[in-house]
């Protein structure tokens, strides 16, 4: 379920601002690599806005996907725990703003900020119980039905949703990498979906339609994914 925000709640940008600690805002256009798996971790990063798609490869080569954050997430914060090196690599999947925090500076802010504490952890419960349904379904369901759901997670909405919602500009390669299987099946559902009414185009960008998930193997669709 996609995560509603408080508009009373300060941001976290106002919150660090009040703590007096130091930070730097960074901007990114989409493709931009805001940091390099064996990259030095001495920061973490807060997205204020945009989407980070996180990817790891192993030492035979092979690429996996591993991670989408959106408004709300720290990325890089195993820093926190004591790795001295990126464990991935991050790219920007749009235009994307991004708190910068140095480690010494972060662990400040944890040790005197409730509020802000509060929404780390609340981050760090939500994308621990995230990573272990992405393996689940990955287990449960079939590559048509994790499709459904990559592309609720990559229009930041879920199957309740009843207004329609841009897809961002990523290649099918890369749907496939986050599904775990291959641009021709991915391509075949697509072609499906379209027929469905569940994806639409208009003024050439693609669209979901989230009230017009379609009926797909296993039962249903996988539970979508929850923005911080």
């Amino acid at each position: 379920m996609l995560t509603q925000h408080n508009s009373q709640r300060p941001s976290v940008r106002d919150l660090i601002r009040t703590s007096g600690v130091t930070f730097t805002v960074a901007h990114h256009e989409r493709h931009d690599v805001l940091f390099t798996q064996g990259d030095r971790a001495d920061c973490v990063m807060h997205v204020e806005a945009g989407r980070v798609g996180l990817t790891m490869v192993a030492p035979s080569g092979r690429e996996a996907l591993c991670g989408l954050q959106g408004p709300g997430a720290f990325i890089g914060d195993a820093v926190l725990a004591g790795r001295r090196e990126r464990q991935c690599t991050a790219t920007a999947l749009s235009p994307t703003h991004v708190l910068v925090i140095k480690k010494d500076d972060m662990l400040a802010l944890l040790s005197t900020q409730p509020e802000f504490a509060e929404r780390f952890v609340t981050h760090s419960v939500t994308n621990a119980a995230q990573l272990a349904a992405d393996l689940a379904n990955q287990l449960l369901y079939s590559s048509e039905a994790r499709l459904v759901r990559v592309l609720l997670t990559l229009a930041g909405c879920d199957s309740d949703d009843e207004v329609s919602r841009p897809l961002p500009d990523v290649t099918q390669e890369f749907i496939a990498r986050m599904v775990g299987t291959t641009r021709s099946r991915v391509n075949m559902f697509l072609g499906r979906f379209k027929k469905s009414g569940f994806i639409e185009t208009h003024d050439g960008v693609l669209q979901i339609n989230p009230w017009r998930v379609p009926d797909v193997p296993d039962g249903g669709v996988p539970e979508s994914v929850s923005w911080s």
